[in-house]
């Protein structure tokens, strides 16, 4: 997505994410997981982040799992088996939320 494309679909897109990351405080492996992958920038496999964070591979494959198909963690393309969480995607959802936000309290007035 360039930094000016607001189509439809990029909104759409930034909805789903939005929605995905306020709702991960009911899915603690997924919030830990996604932290971590946030916060540190790395990239990992499964037996790696589950070595960090003292989870088992399972719990942090399923976990994954679920991040990258609500659009939070995406595959790496250098190193097969590893994923990452791109800081620009959250920025983008969290600016959405904050916009949406304004808008709302702005109506209200």
């Amino acid at each position: 997505m360039s930094d000016i494309d607001l189509s439809e679909k990029s909104l759409k897109d930034l909805r789903e994410r939005t929605e995905s990351l306020m709702k991960l405080k009911r899915a603690p492996s997924q919030e830990t997981v996604f932290s971590y992958l946030l916060e540190t920038g790395r990239t990992m496999s499964v037996r790696e982040i589950s070595a960090v964070l003292e989870l088992t591979d399972k719990a942090v494959e399923r976990a994954v799992a679920k991040l990258v198909e609500k659009g939070l963690v995406q595959r790496s393309t250098f190193r097969e088996g590893s994923y990452e969480c791109d800081s620009r995607l959250v920025l983008m959802s969290l600016l959405r939320v904050v916009t949406q936000l304004y808008e709302d309290y702005e109506n209200r007035s």
